[in-house]
Protein backbone atom coordinates (compact mmCIF):
# COMPACT_ATOMS: atom_id res chain seq x y z
CA UNK A 1 0.00 0.00 0.00
CA UNK A 2 1.13 3.63 -1.12
CA UNK A 3 0.30 6.79 1.04
CA UNK A 4 0.26 10.07 -1.25
CA UNK A 5 0.84 12.95 0.97
CA UNK A 6 0.19 16.41 -0.43
CA UNK A 7 0.49 20.18 0.94
CA UNK A 8 -0.42 23.14 -1.01
CA UNK A 9 0.14 26.68 0.07
CA UNK A 10 -2.52 29.11 -1.83
CA UNK A 11 -2.14 32.32 -2.78
CA UNK A 12 -5.25 34.00 -3.31
CA UNK A 13 -7.26 36.37 -1.16
CA UNK A 14 -10.08 35.25 1.36
CA UNK A 15 -12.57 34.52 0.29
CA UNK A 16 -11.60 33.09 -2.71
CA UNK A 17 -9.13 31.22 -1.09
CA UNK A 18 -11.49 29.14 1.23
CA UNK A 19 -13.35 28.77 -1.51
CA UNK A 20 -11.47 27.17 -3.51
CA UNK A 21 -10.15 25.32 -1.23
CA UNK A 22 -14.17 23.72 -0.12
CA UNK A 23 -14.24 23.66 -3.95
CA UNK A 24 -11.06 20.99 -4.00
CA UNK A 25 -11.71 18.95 -0.77
CA UNK A 26 -15.39 17.82 -2.15
CA UNK A 27 -14.18 17.52 -5.36
CA UNK A 28 -11.12 15.45 -4.02
CA UNK A 29 -12.83 13.35 -1.77
CA UNK A 30 -15.93 12.08 -4.55
CA UNK A 31 -12.68 10.46 -6.32
CA UNK A 32 -12.87 6.92 -5.05
CA UNK A 33 -16.26 6.40 -6.49
CA UNK A 34 -14.35 7.45 -10.04
CA UNK A 35 -11.07 5.91 -9.66
CA UNK A 36 -10.95 2.21 -9.26
CA UNK A 37 -7.03 2.67 -8.55
CA UNK A 38 -7.52 5.35 -5.42
CA UNK A 39 -8.67 3.46 -2.39
CA UNK A 40 -9.27 6.29 0.00
CA UNK A 41 -8.56 9.91 0.20
CA UNK A 42 -9.22 12.58 2.76
CA UNK A 43 -8.47 16.05 2.19
CA UNK A 44 -8.00 18.75 5.36
CA UNK A 45 -8.04 22.36 4.90
CA UNK A 46 -5.89 24.31 7.57
CA UNK A 47 -8.22 26.26 9.72
CA UNK A 48 -5.65 27.12 12.65
CA UNK A 49 -4.73 30.43 13.67
CA UNK A 50 -0.77 30.27 12.95
CA UNK A 51 0.21 32.42 10.03
CA UNK A 52 2.44 30.57 7.71
CA UNK A 53 0.72 27.38 7.80
CA UNK A 54 -0.06 25.39 4.14
CA UNK A 55 -3.52 25.76 3.20
CA UNK A 56 -4.43 22.28 2.29
CA UNK A 57 -3.41 18.88 3.03
CA UNK A 58 -3.95 15.44 0.99
CA UNK A 59 -3.73 11.69 2.18
CA UNK A 60 -4.36 9.74 -0.94
CA UNK A 61 -4.08 5.59 -0.27
CA UNK A 62 -3.68 3.63 -3.31
CA UNK A 63 -2.66 -0.33 -3.97
CA UNK A 64 0.91 0.62 -5.41
CA UNK A 65 2.89 3.11 -6.97
CA UNK A 66 1.04 1.85 -10.06
CA UNK A 67 -2.23 3.10 -8.86
CA UNK A 68 -0.68 5.85 -7.69
CA UNK A 69 0.07 6.79 -11.17
CA UNK A 70 -3.26 5.89 -12.54
CA UNK A 71 -4.97 7.78 -10.57
CA UNK A 72 -2.55 10.96 -10.65
CA UNK A 73 -2.80 11.03 -14.65
CA UNK A 74 -6.73 10.56 -14.57
CA UNK A 75 -9.06 13.20 -16.49
CA UNK A 76 -11.14 13.55 -12.85
CA UNK A 77 -8.01 13.83 -10.74
CA UNK A 78 -6.81 16.20 -12.90
CA UNK A 79 -10.17 18.36 -13.18
CA UNK A 80 -9.68 18.40 -10.04
CA UNK A 81 -6.14 20.25 -9.83
CA UNK A 82 -7.23 22.63 -12.26
CA UNK A 83 -9.47 24.42 -9.20
CA UNK A 84 -6.86 25.29 -7.17
CA UNK A 85 -3.41 25.37 -10.27
CA UNK A 86 -4.39 29.21 -10.62
CA UNK A 87 -3.54 30.04 -6.70
CA UNK A 88 -0.96 26.57 -5.89
CA UNK A 89 2.11 29.39 -4.75
CA UNK A 90 3.97 25.75 -3.41
CA UNK A 91 3.73 22.28 -2.86
CA UNK A 92 5.21 19.83 -1.26
CA UNK A 93 4.44 16.24 -1.17
CA UNK A 94 5.65 12.18 0.52
CA UNK A 95 5.04 9.21 -1.19
CA UNK A 96 5.84 5.83 1.28
CA UNK A 97 5.04 2.57 1.19
CA UNK A 98 3.15 1.40 4.21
Amino acid sequence: MVKHIVMFRLEAEEPQRSEMAKAFKNAIEALPAKIEALDSVEVGINDGPAAGNWNIVLTAICADYEALETYSAHPEHLACVAIIKPAIAARACVDYTV
